[in-house]
């Protein structure tokens, strides 16, 4: 260990004649741990968020949707189908129905979207059966009557259970007259999902192609669910798919149909981070003060150095280590208070959030190395910077001036 280095570490944790300035040492150190803490923690929450959100988001919708952007149903997807089969990210395809209508069952009526798909299809591009949580994913009962698939929300606003049966009433807006009564199925309810997104829960049911082409009046589909073999890149496996296809045909993403919901989470990451980072600005404020306290406290010692031969770069040194000590101390351990909250919420939920509002009913923390690395970094890098000031002070010093003082 070098001179500068033992110094340092006298400063720092030797006794003084100021009796605070160790405390004051120490709780510049755990100031920086927290603020690590908290900004590591901040945004592993985010990144939580975010993970979980696109993989709902993802399993319960399929990558890309194709519609006709005039008009409702296409009668053909023969030539459509060949293009989409020439190319390879395009894994599967399912026709579909999109239709909105009301449902009802006792005094209680909504409005909801219809999805009808085959049974056999559904399952290709949505992985409905990890959500569903009564019921099973049917289209017929026993006794033949078609079958509906429902929220869980809307299950509980209808009071439905399975085995309930729920009317479904259809309006044509361009024929609707006085007299103009609603075409009206009849279905049984022989499932109950729950994605944890309301926008889902609430308003999309599910039953059979062919019951919902019958209650609709309609030969064909209003529009194609595909997959692709990488998620990700849907946005531009769908802009591919326009500029093949052209009008009146418009591909759709999951990040398209979803884009309000995606930049929500995207606009709340600079606020937050910037708001929790203030903490660390604080910290560093601490450490300051207690690397000047040091100055002013060992000012004769500084003197006595100098006097001694050491120059103004030694003396830099030695309150740059101290600072580098404080920082690691700080870093390192912010780091393990973030490893050990991490685990424990990830472990045990402790904090739980209104799902909602939120799509989940406990809080995630999703930990990646870059975070720590960019964030341990960051705040290494300002404790050192804060060093400027009092070291600039303490090479400073005129040992003539200090021993005329003493």
């Amino acid at each position: 260990m070098n001179i500068s280095s033992r110094i340092a570490n006298r400063h720092l944790f030797g006794k003084h004649s100021i009796g605070y300035i160790s405390f004051i040492s120490i709780i510049s150190t755990i100031g920086l741990a927290i603020g690590v803490t908290a900004l590591i923690l901040t945004i592993s929450v985010l990144n939580g968020f975010g993970k979980e959100l696109k993989s709902k988001l993802i399993n319960f919708d399929s990558h890309i949707r194709l519609r006709l952007l005039y008009k409702d149903s296409m009668d053909s997807t023969k030539a459509v189908q060949s293009t989409l089969d020439s190319m390879d990210q395009v894994k599967t395809t399912v026709p579909y129905i999109h239709r909105n209508v009301i449902i009802r069952k006792g005094n209680n009526t909504d409005g909801i979207i219809v999805e009808g798909m085959r049974r056999a299809d559904i399952r290709k591009t949505l992985d409905i059966d990890r959500f569903i949580i009564r019921g099973e994913l049917k289209f017929h009962t026993e006794s033949g009557k078609d079958g509906i698939v429902i929220g869980k929300k809307l299950a509980d606003y209808l009071g439905a259970e399975i085995g309930s049966e729920v009317y479904l009433f259809v309006i044509n807006a361009d024929k609707a007259t006085v007299r103009t009564s609603p075409r009206i199925g009849r279905f049984t309810v022989t499932g109950i999902y729950h994605s944890g997104i309301s926008e889902y829960d609430n308003v999309f049911v599910y039953t059979n192609l062919q019951a919902a082409q019958d209650l609709f009046q309609m030969s064909n589909y209003t529009g194609l669910q595909m997959l692709v073999n990488e998620p990700t890149k849907s946005e531009q496996i769908a802009r591919k798919i326009n500029s093949k296809l052209g009008f009146p045909y418009h591909a759709f993403s999951w990040n398209e149909l979803h884009s309000n919901l995606l930049n929500w989470l995207k606009l709340q990451r600079f606020p937050i981070l910037l708001v929790f980072g203030l903490i660390i600005v604080v910290a560093l404020f601490n450490l300051i003060s207690a690397l000047t306290m040091i100055v002013i406290e060992k000012k004769r010692d500084i003197g006595i150095l100098k006097a001694m031969g050491m120059n103004k770069i030694q003396i830099i040194k030695i309150f740059l280590q101290e600072s580098i000590m404080i920082g690691i101390a700080g870093v390192v351990l912010g780091f393990i208070l973030s490893l050990f909250l991490a685990w424990l919420q990830n472990k045990y939920g402790l904090i739980s959030i209104p799902e909602d509002v939120y799509f989940m009913n406990t809080l995630p923390v999703l930990l990646r190395v870059r975070d720590f690395v960019i964030i341990g970094g960051a705040a290494l890098l300002a404790s050192i910077l804060t060093t400027i000031y009092p070291a600039y002070k303490a090479s400073s010093v005129f040992p003539h001036e200090v021993i005329n003082y003493e």
